[in-house]
């Protein structure tokens, strides 16, 4: 954590009638509160009264608060030039620039962070939440208000504005139109876009929202729940609910508000968020070429003011972009004409004394000479000939690469066009026996677990023995209507089956006496269409039949392939960069490895350590990003790195190679019980098996290291690391949406159940791992002896609430609205009797924090959802035949909706109350949205102490029998 946070965290509220602004400097110890009420009354004329109350109120609502509230009334110029020169207004076209014109005052140009005389600590960081679409956009829209021409030529006369207008102005940037991106209002004015521009040029302002970029678009109150902060939110956001109407409404708001920065600061405060500030300023740091044009054709940056880069970088852009310009920044990379499976690039082999391979070619070679099958070649050429059709194409659809090219430039394919097909291989064995493992090829990468053979060759013999039933009765009975009169058929071995189950529902004696001899056929069930297969078309794809996914339980060989992707790159000289003379991308990967040396040397200090692994991070950040970057998809998208044909040959040949050292393994004995691109899971006699690896490796040119650990796996994506199968080892790794989150709840993980689920559930598939049980139903009362354990892990009161609790969230989008919303236990309430209205259904806020509390604890309620559910054409059709309303609204749903601000609901959606995913609506339900982080301990024990465990384990179970136990084949 750090020390000191030099930064000022902001949020705006708009509502018709108040707009305020939030300003909190951790550091000083302050708030300022700039307010423009256009109801003086609401305030009671400004009086020291209300800001005392209102400060009073504030402390109230944010235990995490204790500092000074600094009131600024935006009516007078003192408070809005001190927020003009807090976040700096300039519309000059070089903001960096000192000696730039700007139509505001000099003392109002924002401090840049590349002004010479800059120092960090005289200039805080300003971070917001979103801030970049929306705040920096209000923030511009009302300094171009307020400040207007004066008789010294500048724009230094003050002229107040009102709420209302900025609330107006805040209702048009939520409109369809520029919801998405709010700052493209602002370019119908140049002056507008301009004093916007500048705000991210200065390189203070950071959306703190975009260091998590995965989970971006995810609330700030979401977030903050999840990581056990306050949830508070204010009523008078919500649609239609947007008037003060008295000084204790205006109070709340202003609470509210400073709740959002305060706990903005403890959202920065996370270890990741934190990380990847400090990752992505070391990179600005160690590559001024992020931020500075060329000087001349010198491919070096100019560090000057007045050469700073349109599209410089900051500490809250995009890995992408960082990855973009590190290793191109200035001018841009060129692509290879087509697709090509050679390896390495020719420049490589040119330095190596390699000879370039076709390993396409080499793969289908390798297969075909462990197998001389023709059934098998054929499945093996499925992979073969897919692949085989990127062959000599071009996916490269920029302008860039048609003037690279010229005549020569090929057609752009349209990876639409391609034969998809089936794309599922088995690992073989020696004897051409599949595995019980398989592997997934695709376009970006592959995957592969075990799949559930004992189960499918149960089921496959069933079918053949009704297959063949089938055909013996068919012989007995040449006409089927002499097998409906006899009722029954006797089989050879003794069973007697009913007519019922050869014959089709339409078989009637009277159907099949009017029929003619060669219309019989049709009566006759067909089992073809029945036969299992391990794999089946699911949505356009064809994919492992879910009934035989299987979960792996072993001791394996991890072959991690060090930096795969990043070695394949550089052996195929993806990035070098003729301008700059070197290929940095290989320079950055050295020195990754370097660093990876560094932070293990026992002589470094604690502090050099620290440094090396942050440095290491940066490294990795460009080297996991540089894929991605360099093949977008869509021709729109601007990157001076765009290769997508050598990004494709990479990939695809990078796929072929783990398929080739997975099968060789599985040839000699393994079971690759999970792929991924860059690293099996290999069952194997540990010798064998890094003999094979080795002698594969060399092929590659890609450094693998083994290391042997216990491994329960489901499929790629969800699997859990020990150290050893003893029951008390150490789990190195857990991923997945049900394991995940086992040791704390995480901003980077999007949570739909309680975290201690997935703690718990680890807990259990280790225990019924090592005792061979993953295919036995849930034992409750093993369950029962783990959920009793938890005090001892999780001792810290507050970890454990965290643990405990379920973050649920409303949708407020008109077309899906799913409003939250709870039920007194003293009310009888049916959830399937749309004609019975709930007299005081409990209005929820959109967040909120909840648990499953013992039955008739106090202060729970039972929890429902009210939706706006789409009435679909079968429903309107019923409907119509019957006589009935086409829509037809839950009077407490509706009831609810209208309050959350929906009283008119999308076309063709009627107002319907629902279940909660996950939760069972008898439950009775504790709500709890102050900080559970800083209960008091008699708070927080008296909650932890009403949980109902029972019901918890319930979801434990729910999880293992839905997600990871093996089905056996008496089922």
């Amino acid at each position: 954590m750090a020390e000191r946070i030099n930064a000022c965290f902001y949020d705006i509220e708009s509502l018709t009638n108040a707009f305020t602004l939030s300003c909190y400097r951790p550091d000083d110890g302050r708030v300022d509160i700039y307010y423009l009420v256009d109801d003086p009354a609401l305030m009671d004329g400004d009086s020291m009264d209300f800001k005392k109350m209102t400060a009073a109120r504030i402390r109230q609502k944010n235990q995490n608060f204790a500092g000074q509230v600094y009131y600024q009334n935006l009516q007078g110029q003192k408070a809005n030039e001190r927020l003009a020169m807090t976040f700096g207004v300039s519309d000059a076209h070089y903001v960096n620039d000192p000696d730039a014109e700007s139509s505001f005052p000099d003392a109002f140009r924002p401090i840049c962070d590349t002004d010479p005389d800059y120092r960090p600590e005289k200039a805080p960081w300003l971070m917001g939440y979103n801030s970049s679409n929306y705040d920096l956009t209000m923030l511009a829209y009302y300094f171009n208000l307020v400040w207007q021409p004066g008789e010294d030529g500048k724009r230094s006369r003050f002229k107040p504005t009102t709420a209302r207008i900025m609330r107006a102005f805040n209702d048009e940037l939520f409109s369809g139109r520029y919801i998405g991106n709010m700052r493209l209002r602002l370019w119908n004015d140049q002056t507008l876009g301009m004093i916007a521009k500048n705000f991210i040029m200065s390189g203070r302002q950071i959306d703190v929202a975009q260091l998590n970029e995965r989970q971006r678009r995810v609330g700030l109150k979401r977030l903050l729940g999840m990581l056990g902060w306050q949830i508070l939110e204010s009523d008078k956001l919500r649609p239609g609910t947007d008037h003060l109407r008295n000084e204790d409404e205006l109070a709340d708001l202003i609470a509210y508000n400073v709740s959002d920065v305060v706990n903005l600061k403890e959202l920065f405060l996370h270890p990741f968020y934190q990380g990847q500030f400090i990752l992505k300023k070391g990179l600005l740091e160690r590559y001024p070429d992020l931020v500075y044009e060329e000087k001349g054709s010198s491919y070096q940056p100019n560090v000057s003011p007045k050469a700073v880069r349109k599209d410089r970088l900051t500490i809250d852009s995009t890995s992408a972009n960082f990855a973009r310009k590190t290793l191109c920044p200035y001018g841009r990379l060129k692509d290879s004409r087509c697709v090509s499976f050679l390896y390495p690039a020719k420049e490589v082999c040119q330095k190596t004394g390699e000879k370039q391979r076709d390993i396409l070619e080499e793969s289908r070679d390798f297969f075909y000479g462990l197998f001389k099958e023709p059934d098998l070649r054929e499945k093996f050429d499925r992979v073969y000939d897919f692949y085989k059709q990127f062959a000599g194409k071009n996916f490269n659809p920029s302008k860039e690469y048609q003037e690279d090219y010229g005549d020569e430039a090929l057609p752009v394919a349209d990876l639409a066009q391609l034969k998809t097909g089936d794309t599922n291989l088995f690992y073989y064995e020696k004897d051409g026996r599949p595995s019980t493992c398989y592997i997934t090829f695709s376009i970006g990468g592959l995957h592969g677990s075990e799949y559930n053979r004992d189960l499918f060759e149960k089921d496959h013999q069933a079918w053949e023995q009704k297959t063949a039933d089938l055909a013996y009765v068919k012989r007995k009975f040449p006409d089927p209507l002499a097998l409906r009169q006899a009722k029954t058929v006797e089989l050879p071995d003794g069973r007697v089956e009913k007519y019922n189950a050869f014959l089709t529902s339409k078989a009637t004696i009277k159907a099949m006496s009017a029929a003619k001899p060669e219309e019989l056929d049709q009566f006759w069930k067909d089992f073809k269409d029945e036969e299992p297969a391990v794999f089946k078309l699911t949505g356009g794809k064809v994919k492992l039949n879910e009934r035989y996914a299987y979960t792996s339980a072993d001791l394996t060989n991890h072959e991690d392939f060090t930096s795969y992707y990043p070695n394949m790159l550089r052996r195929l000289n993806a990035f070098y960069n003729e301008k700059l003379g070197e290929d940095r991308y290989t320079a950055i990967f050295q020195r990754k490895q370097e660093l990876d040396v560094f932070r293990k040397d026992p002589k470094a200090s604690p502090e050099e350590r620290r440094m090396y692994n942050i440095e290491r991070e940066g490294t990795k950040l460009i080297l996991n990003s540089a894929t991605g970057a360099a093949d977008p998809r869509d021709e729109h998208t601007p990157s001076v790195i765009r290769m997508n044909n050598r990004i494709r040959s990479m990939r695809i040949i990078g796929q072929l190679f783990t398929y080739m050292i997975g099968q060789a393994q599985t040839y000699y004995g393994a079971r690759i019980v999970s792929t991924n691109t860059d690293g099996l899971y290999s069952v194997l006699e540990k010798g064998l098996n890094d003999k094979i690896l080795a002698d594969e490796a060399k092929q590659i040119g890609v450094e693998i290291e083994p290391e042997e650990l216990y491994l329960i796996s489901k499929d790629s994506n969800n699997r859990m690391e020990l150290a050893s199968p003893a029951l008390d080892a150490a789990v190195l790794s857990a991923s997945g949406a049900s394991l995940a989150c086992r040791k704390d709840t995480s901003p980077t993980k999007s949570l739909s159940h309680p975290a201690i689920i997935d703690w718990a559930l680890s807990e259990y598939l280790r225990q019924a791992a090592a005792s061979g049980t993953l295919s036995a139903h849930f034992d409750r009362e093993l369950g029962q002896k783990i959920m009793a354990k938890i005090p001892a892990a999780f001792p810290d009161p507050a970890h454990r609430l965290r643990m405990f609790q379920n973050v649920l969230a409303s949708n407020h989008s008109r077309e899906k609205a799913s409003c939250i919303f709870g039920v007194d236990p003293a009310e009888a309430f049916d959830l399937d009797d749309p004609s019975q209205v709930c007299p005081d259904p409990l209005i929820m806020q959109r967040y909120n924090r909840v648990f499953i509390c013992k039955d008739d604890s106090p202060l729970t309620v039972h929890l429902y959802a009210a939706t706006a559910k789409k009435v679909t054409p079968a429903m309107q059709k019923k409907r119509q035949r019957d006589g009935e309303p086409l829509l037809q609204d839950d009077q407490t749903a509706r009831l609810v909706l209208e309050a959350n601000g929906f009283k008119n609901l999308g076309r063709g959606r009627e107002a319907a109350v629902k279940r909660i995913p996950n939760l069972n609506p008898a439950w009775f339900m504790h709500l709890e949205n102050r900080a559970i982080n800083l209960l008091d301990p008699e708070a927080a024990g008296q909650l932890l102490d009403s949980l109902d465990l029972d019901k918890y384990l319930e979801l434990v179970e729910s999880a293992y029998e839905n997600n990871w136990r093996n089905l056996t084949p008496a089922e």
